[in-house]
């Protein structure tokens, strides 16, 4: 059965709770530590669900109830689901059930969390113009889009704008916009032509290494992120924000 502390936490999280329980509940917080750490077990397990869709972690739980089906239980004991689609949260029961974790690949999550904490798409640039010619050139437009935060919009005219013209900081423009879209190997693409120019000024240069690491860490690739935070770790724009992903993840 869900104990009375699991279905406060369920309605604390929910925020189902009025003033007067929300207030109790977080006194109690403050004073027991158990707890707490049960609290942070149910938010990995919203965040696993935000993380992979509603849908793929209902589907996670399926294949554990099934799983534990070959298991002698009584059947007081048998698994529930309670509340687990829309509110993102599980039973007690699911939170480690015969031995498997509920949160899941633990690592891709907090890899997310770090890239979701550490990411802001790159200024824009202001009052970028050219004048017309046989074609309309189209860079103005894209970083109005960008600025909007129209990030598809932002894609496709940038893509245009780099047939255009041949500048790194197009590309490194375009791969922030892949990133605020969510493609992160998209913008890996687009980042790695800034460094191969033969010349790229420092500025472009440490952001594109910070943008690349960031990408890697949002596809979970641990050690190409590495990588790159370590090459700008010592640096004044971003060393200390390289450090403190480099300290999570090591």
């Amino acid at each position: 059965m869900i104990s009375n502390e699991d279905r406060m936490i369920q309605r604390y999280l929910d925020e189902e709770m009025n003033e007067a329980e929300k207030r109790e509940f977080e006194i109690q917080l403050l004073q027991t530590e158990k707890l707490r750490e049960r609290l942070e077990e149910y938010r990995l397990i919203t965040e696993g669900i935000n993380y992979y869709g509603e849908q793929e972690g209902w589907k996670k739980i399926q294949a554990l109830e099934k799983e534990a089906e070959f298991y002698e239980l009584k059947s007081a004991n048998k698994p529930i689901v309670t509340k687990w689609l829309y509110s993102g949260i599980a039973a007690s029961l699911l939170l480690f059930m015969i031995g498997f974790s509920i949160y899941w690949q633990q690592d891709q999550l907090k890899y997310a969390r770090l890239f979701d904490q550490h990411f802001e798409v790159y200024q824009a640039l202001g009052g970028a113009t050219r004048g017309t010619s046989a074609h309309t050139f189209v860079l103005p437009e894209a970083f109005e889009a960008y600025y909007n935060k129209e990030y598809s919009q932002a894609i496709k005219l940038f893509i245009q704008a780099s047939e255009q013209e041949d500048r790194p900081y197009i590309w490194l423009y375009l791969g922030n916009a892949y990133l605020g879209n969510n493609q992160p190997q998209e913008a890996i693409k687009a980042l790695e032509n800034v460094l191969a120019y033969a010349h790229v000024d420092e500025r472009t240069r440490l952001r594109t290494h910070w943008d690349l690491g960031l990408a890697h860490l949002k596809l979970n690739r641990k050690q190409d992120a590495i990588g790159y935070f370590e090459m700008i770790q010592d640096t004044e724009d971003y060393g200390q924000e390289a450090k403190t992903i480099l300290n999570s993840i090591y």
